[in-house]
Protein backbone atom coordinates (compact mmCIF):
# COMPACT_ATOMS: atom_id res chain seq x y z
CA UNK A 1 0.00 0.00 0.00
CA UNK A 2 2.66 2.55 0.56
CA UNK A 3 4.71 2.10 -2.50
CA UNK A 4 1.34 2.49 -4.42
CA UNK A 5 0.81 5.27 -2.49
CA UNK A 6 4.19 7.15 -2.70
CA UNK A 7 3.92 6.16 -6.78
CA UNK A 8 1.05 7.92 -6.67
CA UNK A 9 1.76 10.83 -4.52
CA UNK A 10 5.14 11.67 -6.53
CA UNK A 11 2.74 11.41 -10.11
CA UNK A 12 0.42 13.88 -8.03
CA UNK A 13 2.72 16.53 -6.82
CA UNK A 14 4.57 16.56 -10.15
CA UNK A 15 0.79 17.46 -11.90
CA UNK A 16 0.55 20.03 -9.53
CA UNK A 17 3.81 21.62 -10.01
CA UNK A 18 2.69 21.88 -13.63
CA UNK A 19 -0.66 22.76 -13.30
CA UNK A 20 0.75 25.62 -10.77
CA UNK A 21 3.73 26.67 -13.22
CA UNK A 22 1.14 27.27 -15.89
CA UNK A 23 -0.83 29.45 -14.00
CA UNK A 24 2.23 31.72 -12.99
CA UNK A 25 3.14 31.23 -17.16
CA UNK A 26 0.07 32.78 -18.16
CA UNK A 27 -0.01 35.65 -15.08
CA UNK A 28 3.81 36.69 -16.32
CA UNK A 29 3.39 36.77 -20.02
CA UNK A 30 0.97 39.70 -19.05
CA UNK A 31 2.07 43.42 -18.20
CA UNK A 32 3.79 42.08 -15.40
CA UNK A 33 6.83 41.14 -16.83
CA UNK A 34 8.99 43.24 -19.49
CA UNK A 35 11.62 41.20 -21.63
CA UNK A 36 14.70 43.27 -22.58
CA UNK A 37 18.15 43.16 -23.64
CA UNK A 38 19.14 46.67 -22.25
CA UNK A 39 20.78 44.94 -19.33
CA UNK A 40 24.44 43.94 -18.02
CA UNK A 41 25.39 40.06 -19.09
CA UNK A 42 24.87 38.58 -15.74
CA UNK A 43 21.86 40.68 -14.66
CA UNK A 44 18.56 38.83 -14.61
CA UNK A 45 15.33 40.75 -12.98
CA UNK A 46 15.11 44.00 -12.48
CA UNK A 47 12.36 46.41 -11.15
CA UNK A 48 11.61 50.13 -10.43
CA UNK A 49 14.02 51.50 -7.00
CA UNK A 50 14.71 47.70 -6.29
CA UNK A 51 18.47 45.63 -6.59
CA UNK A 52 19.19 43.57 -9.67
CA UNK A 53 18.95 39.91 -9.42
CA UNK A 54 21.83 37.87 -10.74
CA UNK A 55 22.08 34.56 -13.13
CA UNK A 56 24.22 33.33 -10.56
CA UNK A 57 21.21 33.63 -7.54
CA UNK A 58 19.26 31.07 -10.26
CA UNK A 59 22.21 29.18 -10.79
CA UNK A 60 22.54 28.28 -6.90
CA UNK A 61 18.47 27.50 -7.30
CA UNK A 62 19.63 25.30 -10.21
CA UNK A 63 21.67 23.43 -7.96
CA UNK A 64 19.04 22.60 -5.13
CA UNK A 65 16.78 21.68 -7.38
CA UNK A 66 19.07 19.99 -9.64
CA UNK A 67 20.43 17.76 -6.37
CA UNK A 68 16.71 17.21 -5.23
CA UNK A 69 14.89 16.02 -8.41
CA UNK A 70 17.93 13.47 -9.21
CA UNK A 71 17.92 12.32 -6.06
CA UNK A 72 14.35 11.40 -5.92
CA UNK A 73 14.43 10.29 -9.91
CA UNK A 74 17.23 9.60 -11.56
CA UNK A 75 19.15 12.31 -14.34
CA UNK A 76 16.35 10.99 -16.85
CA UNK A 77 13.81 12.92 -15.24
CA UNK A 78 15.17 15.87 -17.11
CA UNK A 79 13.55 14.98 -20.57
CA UNK A 80 10.33 13.34 -18.96
CA UNK A 81 7.92 15.50 -20.92
CA UNK A 82 4.46 16.99 -19.37
CA UNK A 83 1.53 18.36 -22.09
CA UNK A 84 4.49 17.90 -24.35
CA UNK A 85 6.85 20.05 -22.84
CA UNK A 86 9.93 18.71 -21.24
CA UNK A 87 10.20 18.88 -17.17
CA UNK A 88 13.61 20.48 -17.40
CA UNK A 89 11.67 23.53 -19.12
CA UNK A 90 8.41 23.32 -16.61
CA UNK A 91 11.02 23.42 -13.28
CA UNK A 92 13.17 26.38 -15.10
CA UNK A 93 9.64 28.46 -15.26
CA UNK A 94 9.36 27.60 -11.62
CA UNK A 95 12.46 28.74 -10.63
CA UNK A 96 11.86 32.16 -12.57
CA UNK A 97 8.77 32.48 -10.93
CA UNK A 98 10.34 32.10 -7.73
CA UNK A 99 12.62 34.71 -8.44
CA UNK A 100 10.50 37.28 -9.61
CA UNK A 101 7.65 36.76 -6.83
CA UNK A 102 11.07 37.61 -4.10
CA UNK A 103 11.90 40.58 -6.26
CA UNK A 104 8.06 41.44 -6.37
CA UNK A 105 7.83 41.16 -2.66
CA UNK A 106 11.43 43.01 -2.22
CA UNK A 107 9.61 46.18 -3.81
CA UNK A 108 5.77 45.58 -1.77
CA UNK A 109 8.47 45.27 1.39
CA UNK A 110 10.18 48.49 0.45
CA UNK A 111 6.69 50.13 0.21
CA UNK A 112 5.66 48.83 3.95
CA UNK A 113 9.38 49.75 5.23
CA UNK A 114 9.74 46.19 6.40
CA UNK A 115 13.67 46.18 6.93
CA UNK A 116 15.83 43.48 8.34
CA UNK A 117 17.05 44.38 12.56
CA UNK A 118 20.91 43.18 13.73
CA UNK A 119 20.00 39.88 14.52
CA UNK A 120 18.15 39.39 10.92
CA UNK A 121 21.12 41.24 9.23
CA UNK A 122 23.81 38.72 11.39
CA UNK A 123 22.26 35.83 10.18
CA UNK A 124 22.45 37.15 6.62
CA UNK A 125 26.17 37.50 6.93
CA UNK A 126 26.64 33.85 8.97
CA UNK A 127 24.89 32.46 6.17
CA UNK A 128 26.98 34.24 3.58
CA UNK A 129 30.06 32.98 5.03
CA UNK A 130 28.47 29.58 5.39
CA UNK A 131 27.64 29.25 1.94
CA UNK A 132 30.92 31.01 0.05
CA UNK A 133 33.13 28.05 2.39
CA UNK A 134 31.72 25.63 0.84
CA UNK A 135 32.53 26.39 -2.74
CA UNK A 136 35.58 26.01 -4.84
CA UNK A 137 37.40 28.39 -6.49
CA UNK A 138 36.52 27.22 -9.65
CA UNK A 139 32.47 27.19 -9.24
CA UNK A 140 33.09 30.84 -8.04
CA UNK A 141 34.53 31.80 -11.02
CA UNK A 142 32.47 30.10 -13.40
CA UNK A 143 28.99 30.96 -11.59
CA UNK A 144 30.69 34.65 -11.07
CA UNK A 145 29.40 34.62 -7.40
CA UNK A 146 30.79 37.32 -5.12
CA UNK A 147 29.90 37.63 -1.38
CA UNK A 148 28.11 40.83 -2.13
CA UNK A 149 26.18 38.89 -4.76
CA UNK A 150 25.05 36.33 -1.87
CA UNK A 151 24.61 38.81 0.96
CA UNK A 152 21.81 40.36 -1.85
CA UNK A 153 20.35 37.03 -2.34
CA UNK A 154 20.24 36.13 1.28
CA UNK A 155 19.04 39.56 2.25
CA UNK A 156 15.96 39.52 -0.75
CA UNK A 157 15.02 36.04 0.61
CA UNK A 158 15.20 36.93 4.68
CA UNK A 159 12.95 40.42 3.44
CA UNK A 160 10.54 38.31 1.48
CA UNK A 161 10.26 35.81 4.36
CA UNK A 162 9.36 38.98 6.86
CA UNK A 163 6.70 40.24 4.61
CA UNK A 164 5.16 37.18 4.31
CA UNK A 165 5.10 36.94 8.17
CA UNK A 166 3.93 40.53 8.43
CA UNK A 167 0.84 40.16 5.76
CA UNK A 168 -0.24 36.22 7.29
CA UNK A 169 -0.18 37.58 10.59
CA UNK A 170 -3.43 38.41 11.27
CA UNK A 171 -5.50 36.23 8.50
CA UNK A 172 -8.33 34.99 9.66
CA UNK A 173 -8.14 31.09 8.83
CA UNK A 174 -9.81 28.52 10.91
CA UNK A 175 -8.86 24.67 11.08
CA UNK A 176 -11.18 22.39 13.27
CA UNK A 177 -10.30 19.47 14.98
CA UNK A 178 -11.77 16.89 12.86
CA UNK A 179 -10.36 18.09 9.31
CA UNK A 180 -6.78 17.55 11.05
CA UNK A 181 -7.41 15.03 13.03
CA UNK A 182 -4.67 11.72 12.25
CA UNK A 183 -5.56 8.24 13.06
CA UNK A 184 -3.53 5.34 13.25
CA UNK A 185 -4.83 1.75 11.18
CA UNK A 186 -4.07 -1.08 10.55
CA UNK A 187 -4.87 -3.16 6.76
CA UNK A 188 -6.04 -6.20 5.07
CA UNK A 189 -5.42 -5.66 1.30
CA UNK A 190 -6.20 -7.85 -1.72
CA UNK A 191 -7.40 -7.47 -5.60
CA UNK A 192 -9.45 -9.91 -5.06
CA UNK A 193 -12.55 -10.22 -3.29
CA UNK A 194 -13.00 -13.33 -2.87
CA UNK A 195 -9.62 -13.58 -0.77
CA UNK A 196 -10.46 -10.85 1.31
CA UNK A 197 -13.68 -12.24 2.42
CA UNK A 198 -11.80 -15.51 3.75
CA UNK A 199 -9.34 -12.77 5.09
CA UNK A 200 -12.40 -11.02 6.86
CA UNK A 201 -14.08 -14.39 7.98
CA UNK A 202 -10.22 -15.11 9.46
CA UNK A 203 -10.07 -12.22 11.40
CA UNK A 204 -13.66 -12.65 12.53
CA UNK A 205 -13.19 -15.90 13.99
CA UNK A 206 -10.52 -14.94 16.31
CA UNK A 207 -7.35 -15.31 14.00
CA UNK A 208 -4.46 -12.80 15.03
CA UNK A 209 -5.26 -9.60 12.63
CA UNK A 210 -1.47 -9.20 12.10
CA UNK A 211 -0.96 -12.88 11.02
CA UNK A 212 -3.87 -12.24 8.39
CA UNK A 213 -2.43 -8.91 6.99
CA UNK A 214 0.65 -10.51 6.60
CA UNK A 215 -0.59 -13.72 4.65
CA UNK A 216 -2.33 -11.33 2.65
CA UNK A 217 -0.39 -8.01 2.19
CA UNK A 218 2.11 -8.76 -0.56
CA UNK A 219 4.41 -5.97 0.21
CA UNK A 220 4.37 -7.08 3.95
CA UNK A 221 3.13 -3.35 5.43
CA UNK A 222 -0.07 -3.38 7.20
CA UNK A 223 0.32 -0.34 9.58
CA UNK A 224 -0.86 3.48 8.40
CA UNK A 225 -0.67 6.71 9.87
CA UNK A 226 -3.33 8.28 7.91
CA UNK A 227 -4.32 12.36 7.27
CA UNK A 228 -7.81 13.52 5.24
CA UNK A 229 -7.14 13.80 2.09
CA UNK A 230 -4.80 11.30 1.14
CA UNK A 231 -6.78 7.96 0.18
CA UNK A 232 -9.85 7.17 -1.57
CA UNK A 233 -12.84 8.93 -0.47
CA UNK A 234 -14.76 5.22 0.44
CA UNK A 235 -11.38 3.97 2.14
CA UNK A 236 -11.16 7.73 4.46
CA UNK A 237 -14.78 7.05 5.24
CA UNK A 238 -14.90 3.59 6.59
CA UNK A 239 -11.52 4.98 8.64
CA UNK A 240 -12.44 7.88 10.27
CA UNK A 241 -15.88 6.36 11.32
CA UNK A 242 -13.93 3.48 13.45
CA UNK A 243 -13.24 4.20 16.89
CA UNK A 244 -10.12 2.79 18.65
CA UNK A 245 -10.20 -0.94 18.52
CA UNK A 246 -12.80 -1.02 15.87
CA UNK A 247 -12.90 -2.97 12.84
CA UNK A 248 -14.84 -2.30 9.41
CA UNK A 249 -15.84 -4.53 7.02
CA UNK A 250 -14.87 -5.02 3.35
CA UNK A 251 -14.39 -1.90 1.78
CA UNK A 252 -14.31 -1.26 -1.46
CA UNK A 253 -11.79 1.40 -2.61
CA UNK A 254 -9.81 2.23 -6.26
CA UNK A 255 -10.39 -1.21 -7.17
CA UNK A 256 -8.77 -3.23 -4.38
CA UNK A 257 -10.37 -4.69 -1.07
CA UNK A 258 -9.68 -3.83 2.22
CA UNK A 259 -10.42 -4.31 5.94
CA UNK A 260 -9.57 -1.69 8.03
CA UNK A 261 -8.98 -1.58 11.52
CA UNK A 262 -8.59 1.43 13.81
CA UNK A 263 -5.45 1.38 16.65
CA UNK A 264 -5.89 5.16 17.70
CA UNK A 265 -9.18 7.32 16.50
CA UNK A 266 -7.25 10.68 17.10
CA UNK A 267 -3.52 11.02 17.43
CA UNK A 268 -3.37 14.25 19.50
CA UNK A 269 0.47 14.88 18.68
CA UNK A 270 0.00 14.28 15.59
CA UNK A 271 -2.99 15.76 15.14
CA UNK A 272 -1.87 19.22 16.39
CA UNK A 273 1.18 18.93 13.89
CA UNK A 274 -1.57 18.53 10.68
CA UNK A 275 -3.57 21.40 11.68
CA UNK A 276 -0.37 23.53 12.26
CA UNK A 277 0.65 22.33 8.52
CA UNK A 278 -3.34 22.98 6.83
CA UNK A 279 -3.22 26.51 8.41
CA UNK A 280 0.20 27.33 6.93
CA UNK A 281 -0.82 25.91 3.65
CA UNK A 282 -3.88 27.71 3.81
CA UNK A 283 -2.17 31.29 4.35
CA UNK A 284 0.10 30.46 1.19
CA UNK A 285 -2.93 30.24 -1.05
CA UNK A 286 -4.93 33.03 0.44
CA UNK A 287 -1.29 35.33 0.53
CA UNK A 288 -0.87 34.37 -3.12
CA UNK A 289 -4.04 35.44 -4.07
CA UNK A 290 -3.47 38.56 -2.40
CA UNK A 291 -0.16 39.18 -3.77
CA UNK A 292 -0.97 38.78 -7.08
CA UNK A 293 -3.32 41.69 -7.49
CA UNK A 294 -0.22 43.60 -6.31
CA UNK A 295 2.16 41.99 -8.37
CA UNK A 296 0.27 42.67 -11.77
CA UNK A 297 1.24 46.28 -11.47
CA UNK A 298 4.99 46.02 -11.05
CA UNK A 299 7.44 46.78 -13.80
CA UNK A 300 9.78 43.82 -13.83
CA UNK A 301 12.36 43.53 -16.82
CA UNK A 302 13.58 40.28 -17.44
CA UNK A 303 16.88 39.40 -19.13
CA UNK A 304 15.30 36.67 -21.96
CA UNK A 305 18.73 36.28 -23.32
CA UNK A 306 20.98 35.62 -20.38
CA UNK A 307 17.96 33.06 -19.05
CA UNK A 308 17.87 31.12 -21.92
CA UNK A 309 21.65 29.93 -21.51
CA UNK A 310 20.83 28.28 -17.59
CA UNK A 311 19.80 24.65 -18.16
CA UNK A 312 19.19 22.08 -15.04
CA UNK A 313 21.00 19.47 -16.71
CA UNK A 314 24.64 20.68 -17.17
CA UNK A 315 24.14 22.91 -14.22
CA UNK A 316 27.10 23.42 -12.06
CA UNK A 317 26.10 21.45 -8.30
CA UNK A 318 27.47 22.88 -5.21
CA UNK A 319 27.73 21.35 -2.12
CA UNK A 320 25.88 22.99 0.17
CA UNK A 321 22.21 23.68 -0.55
CA UNK A 322 20.93 27.13 -0.32
CA UNK A 323 17.23 26.39 0.89
CA UNK A 324 18.99 24.08 3.97
CA UNK A 325 21.64 27.36 4.78
CA UNK A 326 19.08 29.71 4.63
CA UNK A 327 16.39 27.64 7.24
CA UNK A 328 19.46 27.29 9.42
CA UNK A 329 19.62 30.76 10.40
CA UNK A 330 16.15 31.89 9.78
CA UNK A 331 13.75 28.63 10.10
CA UNK A 332 11.44 27.43 7.46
Amino acid sequence: MKNRKKKIVILIIILLVALAIGVYIKFFNGKGIYFTTGMDKDELIKTANSNTTYSCEAQILMSDVKKEYEEMFGSDIWSEKIDGKNFEDYIKDQIRTKLMRVRAMNVKAKERGVVLGREEKDAVNKSVDDYYASLTDAQIKEAGITKDKLKDMFTDFAIAKKLYEDLTSNMDIEVSADEARVIDIQYIVSDSEDDINKAYQMVSSGSSFFAVAKEYNEDGQYEYELKRGEMDEAFENAAFNLSTGEMSKVVEASGRYYIIRCTSDNDKAKTEVNKSAILEKRKLEQFNADFEKYESGIYMEFNNSEWKKLNLKDCLVFDSSFEETFNSHFGK
